[in-house]
C-alpha cells in the first residue's frame, strides 16, 4: 500500500511530502511486492494518470483504493 498524490513533475513537487504514481510504482517494484494498492489520490488528480505512471514502473496488479474499501492481508 502506498500513497500517490500527484502526477510526476519534479519541478512542481511539494518538497518531502507525497509520492507520484511513478514513485509509488518504483517503490513497489523495488520492495518486491505482489500487488500495489494506491491511496490518497486527491479528486483534482487523475486516477488514470497515477495508475499509468505506476504501471510504467511496476508490472504487478495495481488498484486505486476508493473510500470505504476494505482489504484483508
Amino acid at each position: 500500500m502506498a500513497e500517490a498524490s500527484w502526477t510526476h513533475d519534479p519541478d512542481n513537487r511539494p518538497p518531502g511530502v507525497h509520492m507520484s504514481g511513478l514513485e509509488a510504482g518504483r517503490t513497489a517494484r523495488e520492495a518486491g511486492v505482489g500487488e500495489l494498492l494506491i491511496t490518497h489520490i486527491p479528486p483534482w488528480t487523475s486516477r488514470e494518470e497515477i495508475i499509468a505512471e505506476a504501471k510504467s514502473q511496476f508490472s504487478g496488479p495495481i488498484h486505486a483504493v476508493s473510500p470505504g474499501e476494505v482489504f484483508d492481508f
